[in-house]
This record gives structure tokens, sequence and C-alpha cells, in this order.
């Protein structure tokens, strides 16, 4: 069991060494503004390229991981993040350093769909819910350290420093993922996920619509509608994204409690995401800028404790113990994800737009009704297929 616990942890800790390469550009994005002559809108898709790959190539890359195994693949993965990171930090153009971030967004594809693969084939069935629970903090984990690290390294040794300092650390992550079990056989067919996995991770991307243009977008409302400053914007835009932390706690220490079954899980889901719709409206309704962010923080709770049973509940719809199916449902969790990141900033804008502030709070609540249907839908699916 500790053995177990020990891979799962070191495979977490790889997932938000690569979640943290996210933010890192957005730190530096002004210095290299100002060195490398980027306009705005080129530092806004530099920021986001790292996204792409998996909103169009995730499930690709999930169906490869099935024939060529997940420690060959998050090998690659992090030889490719040091790669860009050293790239990046000698990149004497914009082009050099558009195709770095590219190569980094690849690589960062690569290990967040092996480590959870990989994740499920070493966890013992009693600890597979709770270890895929806490694989699901890794990007709000790896946010802020990205976000932390890269700010006092630069304020150390300046850009090229902190970009150095990632490399290093991905050659440490490197080391430790060669020491891993290989999660999947060399050689493996490779498998469709069944329709119920398509379905529930179709569900996970509706909540990453919905989170990133709550977070993404709160600052905006915050300061031009709440009267709040820069900083304090900032301040409680993070603490409300970390809000997801203490929802996949919750979430971690139900699973302890008891199997994840179709029972439990439609018991936890349903008060879950049935609450974050009724919270959901009142978000944008008061000038408060703490009211606001408190009423923000909470939709970000309730609706973090339905998403990690998402991870958990997983390998159960997309197979069981068959790893090529596991392999390319993650694949497809990345790419729907990812997808949702992107959608969910620029939706919320349009919606905010044309029908107003409240308007947005309207549409989180019925993307949180829809999340649910999607996740009760693809549990009876899977009991059908039965």
């Amino acid at each position: 069991m500790l053995r177990s616990w020990s891979n799962i942890i070191a495979l977490w800790l790889i997932g938000v060494l690569a979640a943290a390469q996210l933010p890192k550009i957005a730190v530096l994005v002004p210095v290299l503004r100002q060195e490398l002559g980027l306009s705005l809108a080129q530092a806004g898709l530099l920021v986001s390229l790292l996204e792409i790959g998996g909103a169009t190539l995730g499930i690709a890359a999930g169906l490869v991981l099935g024939r060529f195994g997940g420690r060959r693949f998050m090998a690659i993965g992090l030889i490719g993040l040091l790669a860009a990171s050293l790239v990046e930090a000698f990149a004497p153009n914009v082009a050099v350093l558009f195709a770095a971030r590219a190569l980094e967004g690849g690589a960062y594809l690569l290990v967040v769909i092996a480590a959870p693969t990989m994740i499920a084939a070493v966890a013992s069935d009693k600890a597979r819910g709770p270890a895929l629970a806490l694989w699901s903090t890794f990007v709000a984990v790896g946010v802020a350290v990205g976000s932390g690290l890269t700010g006092l390294a630069m304020a150390v040794s300046g850009p090229r420093g902190a970009m150095l300092l990632w490399a290093v650390l991905c050659a440490l992550g490197l080391l430790v993922a060669l020491r891993q079990p290989k999660g999947l056989s060399d050689g493996a067919r490779i498998a469709l996920p069944p329709p119920a996995a398509w379905v529930l991770t179709f569900g996970f991307g509706l909540y990453t619509v919905f989170i990133c243009a709550l977070t993404m977008l709160l600052p905006s409302f915050l300061i031009e509608k709440a009267g709040a400053g820069v900083a304090g914007a900032s301040i409680a835009t993070g603490l409300v994204s970390l809000a997801a932390l203490p929802g996949s706690a919750i979430a971690i220490r139900l699973l302890h409690a008891a199997p994840l079954d179709r029972r439990r899980m439609t018991g936890v889901v349903v008060p879950a995401l049935l609450a974050t719709a009724v919270v959901a409206p009142f978000v944008f309704l008061s000038a408060g800028a703490w009211l606001v962010a408190g009423v923000a923080f909470l939709v970000v709770l309730l609706s973090g404790i339905a998403s990690p049973l998402v991870f958990a509940r997983l390998p159960a719809l997309a197979g069981g113990t068959d790893g090529p199916r596991i392999a390319a449902a993650n694949g497809l969790l990345t790419q729907f994800g990812a997808g949702g990141a992107l959608i969910g900033p620029p939706l919320g804008g349009l919606v905010v737009g044309r029908f107003g502030w409240e308007a947005l709070g309207a549409v989180i609540a019925v993307l949180a009704v829809a999340m649910l249907a999607a996740m009760l839908a693809a549990e009876r699916m899977a009991r059908e297929a039965i």
C-alpha cells in the first residue's frame, strides 16, 4: 500500500510540474513583450497555446498511449518540456518562442494523459478513487506553484533564469518518471472508450466551460462593477480559484469512507451540482466585491466536489482494468477539458456583451445542470451495457 501511494504521489507531482508550465508565460508576458516586441494578441495566443494540443489531439494521444505505454509517453513528454524551457530561455525572436511553446503544448499533453492512466494501473481497487480525485487537483496546484516560482525566479535571475529553473525541474521530474512502473505494456492494442466514457468526459468539458468563464471574467466584474482595484480583484480571484482544492478534499474524504459505486456517485453529485446551479445566478448580482467573491467561492467549492468524481469514476466506465480503453478515455477527458477551457472565457464574454452580467450567472447554472445530466446519463448507459 505504501509503495502504491508513493508512486501515486510521484505521478501527481509530475502532473503538477507539467501544469506549472501553464502560467509561467503569463507571468513573463510583460518582460517578453518588452524584449521581443510581442503584441497583446500574440501574448494571449502564446499563453493559451499550451491548451490547444489537448483540445485538438487528446483522444488521438490517448489511443497512441494505449499502444506504446505510459512510462515511455511520460518520459517523452518531460523531455519535451525540458527542451521547450531551454529554447524559451534563449529564444532570439517571436517565431522561435512560439515554436517552443507549441512543443511544450504537445509535451504537456503526453504527461497529463500518461500520469492518470499510470495511477489507475498502480493503485489498488480501494485507493484508485481517492488517488484519481487527488490527481484532479494537479492543474489548480500547478498553476499556483508555477505562478509563484516563476515570479520568484524572475525577481532573482530574470526571465532566462526562470526558464532555466523549469528546465532543471523537468530534468528531475524525468528521473522520477523513469523509476515508475510502465503502466501499460508496450505493444498493447488500440481501443476506443465505450459510449458511457464519452458522455462522462463531455460532462467534464461542460464543467471547464463554466469554471473558466467564471474565474477568467470575475476580475473584470470586480473592477468594473464592484469597485475593486486591480490588486484586490487579483487576490480575490486567486482565492476563488483555489476553492476547488477544499472541494476536492471533501470528495477524497467521501471516497475514503466507502467505494465509489453508481449509487454513491449519484448521491454526491446531485446535491453538489444542484446547489451549484442554485447559487450561481447570485454571483453577479451584488455590488460588494468581497460578497461577489464569496458567492463565487461557493460555486467553485460546490462544483469542485463533483468534478474529482469524474476522474475517480472514469476507469470503471471506461472498461475497468482495460488499460488501452482507460488511456483513450483519459485522452478524451483531456480533450474535452482543454476544449472547455478555451471555449469558456470567450463564451462568457459573448453572454455578458449581449445580455449583461446577470445572464452569465444563469448560464453557469444551466451548464452545471447539464453537467449533472451528462454524469447521470453516463451512469445509466454503463448500467445498460452490463
